[in-house]
Order: structure tokens, then sequence, then C-alpha cells
């Protein structure tokens, strides 16, 4: 069922004030321009401006248009009875180095705002997942931020939670970094997507169409978003996408991460690309895991990264001549936060959010002042 076009006007601004692509004190589209983009009527456009002024969220000044008056998210740190806001949060593993970034933002700013916050690890378990969630409905935690498992597609649990069922309420409930299709609700993600196109833009502009993609099996939306975006910008090279250009490393027991044969088997699945398509000079690798063994098995081909052979990664790798999608993880978890707040208070506004990532070029031998240029300014696009 399509959504009224007043609410989907009004969700589109939503998520450029939560994106922070309009921020505070920023003019935003008018009525007339609004029913000229959208085409409607202009008691449409108005509703959706009204909308989001009986929010607070922009202030309409007459002859002069209509601001951004506050962040989305302006709201108080305590509950009803003046309690400390309680924030559940949980992540696939403890061990990895994207989750645990995830998690040190959430404690840096959870007791910023003196918001209660516990997190527990799924290990990538279904079924984990499922338990630590009723956990925390059970002990009156008021909202969760989920990290889903990652060969999670469906979840019939939590689309009860976010859409309610019967006389029960929704659960706040947001994703972060990848969403499930299927059970609705709001997530706030990297821009996979546009990631992607820098990294396929970069290899195709650097050594043309001899690279490849190198991903595990798609069963979730962030490697998805990630394989159609690069596939994407070989037809709009008007180039042919072929094998070659496409590595899956397709056992889905590698996602556990506990299997003692994971790094030789993915070695192999790349060897083996490399040692067919001969002809190849790049990669795009759709993880840090997958660009950090990459890396050696280029050079175990006689191949040099950054010289001979380019390598693009999401996420960084920390290889010299590995260039990289960086994505801003701290706006991530902090609209994530704020989102779920939010729903606390009761709004249960849908919002999908994408958050932009940077391109990072690495020298093949950095400088001591490349890396700490890197450190000081972060995720910058840097040449």
């Amino acid at each position: 069922m399509s959504i009224p076009m007043y609410k989907k006007i009004q969700q589109d601004l939503f998520n450029m004030i939560a994106s922070g692509q309009l921020r505070e004190g920023d003019r935003i589209p008018s009525q007339s321009e609004l029913v000229e983009q959208y085409y409607v009527s202009a008691i449409t456009a108005k509703n959706a401006l009204n909308s989001l002024a009986d929010r607070g969220l922009i202030t309409r000044i007459r002859g002069k248009g209509s601001f951004v008056s506050k962040s989305p998210y302006s709201i108080s740190r305590t509950d009803s009875n003046d309690r400390p806001i309680s924030i559940g949060a949980i992540f696939p593993s403890a061990s990895s180095l994207i989750d645990q970034t995830y998690m040190m933002y959430l404690n840096e700013l959870c007791q910023k705002n003196n918001y209660r916050l516990y997190s527990c690890c799924s290990q990538e378990n279904v079924r984990t997942e499922k338990e630590l969630l009723n956990q925390y409905i059970k002990s009156g935690v008021q909202g969760t931020i989920l990290f889903p498992v990652v060969t999670e597609m469906n979840s019939p649990m939590i689309s009860r939670l976010i859409r309610g069922c019967g006389t029960t309420a929704p659960y706040p409930l947001v994703f972060i970094d990848r969403y499930l299709e299927t059970t609705g609700g709001s997530y706030i993600i990297s821009d996979n997507r546009q990631g992607s196109r820098l990294a396929a833009d970069y290899l195709l502009n650097a050594v043309g169409e001899q690279i490849a993609i190198l991903h595990f099996p798609l069963c979730n939306s962030t490697v998805t978003e990630r394989y159609d975006s690069f596939r994407e910008a070989f037809a709009n090279a008007r180039l042919h996408f072929t094998p070659k250009n496409d590595c899956m490393i397709d056992d889905l027991r590698l996602l556990d991460k506990s299997n003692e044969n994971r790094i030789e088997y993915i070695m192999a699945s790349i060897l083996q690309h490399l040692r067919k398509y001969s002809q190849l000079r790049g990669f795009f690798c759709a993880n840090a895991e997958i660009a950090q063994i990459a890396y050696y098995a280029v050079i175990q081909m006689k191949r040099t990264p950054g010289v001979d052979f380019e390598i693009v990664s999401f996420d960084p790798p920390y290889l010299p001549g590995v260039h990289f999608i960086q994505q801003d993880y701290r706006t991530m978890v902090q609209n994530a936060i704020d989102l779920l707040i939010t729903q606390i208070r009761g709004d249960f506004t849908v919002v999908h959010t994408r958050i932009p990532t940077s391109f990072i070029y690495m020298d093949a031998q950095p400088t001591h002042t490349q890396s700490l240029r890197y450190l000081i300014k972060g995720p910058n696009q840097i040449y």
C-alpha cells in the first residue's frame, strides 16, 4: 500500500534534516517548489510542511519561507518518571573491528546524554538475537538499536515488534548498518550504493574494465547494495559485466568467523579467480576482511598493490596501496540513538537515512605525514 504524498514529502525532508543535508537555519524547499518537484497540489505540500512545523522541526516565516529550527531529536533525556532512558543494543560480534567501533560511539554518546545502555552480541545467531530482544523487552529496556544477523532476511518476530500486534503498541527499534527488507521499520545505514560507485568509478578510470568485485553471498542488504551498485557502474559506462568481474566467495559457512579454515578458503577462492583471469588489474573488496586477504593473494601472484594492481576496500584494511571507502560510524550511531529516542517518545514515523561515505586514497608506500593526516582529519577524501 502506497503512503500519502504529503507523508512521503514529510519523510524526505525529515531524512534530509536527520542526515545533516539540511542543518539548523537552512531554508527548505518552499510550498511552490515542492508542488513542482513532487507534482502534487498546493494543499498536499502545505500539509507536509505544517506537519514538520507542528513537530517543531521547521519554522515557517510568512514572506520568507520555511527554515530548519532544530535537530529532529532535541528531546528530554529522561522518561516521564524522570528516570534515565534505557537503550538496548545488539551487535553480531564483540571481536569485529566494525562492531567495536559502533559500540565505542554508542558508549560515548549514551554516557554524554545520560542514557542507560545495555549491549549484547548475537554471535551471528538468529535464535540468540531473538532471545536477547525478548530479554530486553521483559527487562523494561525502552528501545533497541539492532545490527541484524548477517544471513537474516526475514523475522516475523521483529516485524511484529515494529508494527505492533493487536492491542500491543509498536516497540521502538532502529536498524543500524543493515536492515531486513521484509519487516519494514526505520534504519540508519551508510550509503552503500554511493560508496560502491566511488570505488567502481576510481577503478574504471584507473585500469578500465579489468576489475572484479570480491564478495560473500548476497544474503543481506549491505552486500547486495554494494554489489548492485558496482554492476550498475559497468552499465553506466556501457561495459559488459562478465564472470571475470564477479568473484563470489560462495560458502555460507565462511560467514561463521570461528571457522578455522575461513582464511585459507577465502585466499584459495581469490587465487583461483586471479589465475583464471590473469588479465585482471584491480579488485573492489566488499569488506575489509576480504581486502586484507586479497592484498596477500595479489602479492603471491607477483603483483604490487597500488603499483601494478589496484585494490579498493569498503572500510579500511590499513595496508599500503589499498584505498578504501570510509564510513561515518559516529554520525550513524548519533542518528540511530536520536531516532530511537524519538520512537520512545511515541513518534514511529518510518525513517530511512543513508549517511554519505568518503573515498580515501592510500599511497603504495605511505609516508608518516599521510598517516598523520588521515588520523587527524578522519573520513575525508585524501589525495
